[in-house]
């Protein structure tokens, strides 16, 4: 049986039945959404705001061209932002700042449904997809911690390193000027909410979810 099914694939391989396939290394900058009540806490009391979460994304793309109009691709990509603050309206006794600090760290893993309306053999020409993904990501804060309503300071650090599920949709341009290398220019949004460990218990589930602008490059297999 083993022998007959690789000798199937071989006949196949041969004959020239293979999906047209190509790898796209990207990179880009990713803004996360920051819409949970974690976040709205720590920008009401750390001198941090959304745009102190902005940061480099980078990424690699295996897609398989099912016919002119419509590919399925997977993806793996690397957001991570360490971001230092202090207390905005609280000293220690002395006067000095009381830091504190945060780190986001997400990995994606996506798989994608790309249509490409006017087919992916021009030279110039748009795409839209959309997907399922895994998320792996790690969320910290470490530091002194203000202790309501005592005003106590104590020096501490909370995390949660796990997995959730989300989605994703995207649009781009892809500018293909050699039969065998293209430029693609790219918007995702991604939704994603994970549940937050007991060091963070009371706040509701961690928006990880936001926009990522990327250029790639693209090379085409076949």
């Amino acid at each position: 049986m083993k022998r007959t099914l690789a000798l199937l694939i071989c006949l196949a391989l041969g004959s020239g039945f293979i999906f047209s396939q190509s790898f796209n290394f990207k990179i880009g900058l990713f803004n996360p959404s920051l819409k949970s009540d974690l976040w709205q806490d720590n920008m009401q009391n750390l001198a941090f705001n959304k745009t102190d979460m902005l940061n480099t994304y980078y990424a690699a793309e295996y897609e398989i061209f099912l016919n002119r109009f419509t590919s399925f691709s997977l993806e793996i990509g690397k957001y991570s932002k360490d971001v230092y603050s202090q207390y905005k309206d609280y000293t220690d006794q002395d006067g000095s700042p009381i830091f504190q600090n945060i780190s986001l760290s997400i990995t994606p893993i996506e798989a994608n449904i790309k249509l490409y309306p006017f087919g992916h053999r021009k030279m110039v020409y748009p795409f839209f997809g959309a997907g399922l993904g895994l998320y792996a990501w790690t969320y910290q804060q470490w530091g002194d911690f203000i202790i309501f309503p005592g005003l106590d300071i104590e020096n501490g650090f909370a995390e949660t390193e796990t997995f959730s599920v989300g989605f994703n949709c995207r649009a781009g341009l892809v500018f293909r000027f050699h039969h065998r290398v293209a430029l693609t220019f790219e918007g995702k949004y991604q939704y994603v909410r994970g549940q937050l460990s007991g060091y963070f218990e009371g706040f509701e589930m961690l928006d990880l979810g936001g926009i990522t602008a990327t250029v790639g490059v693209h090379f085409f297999l076949r």
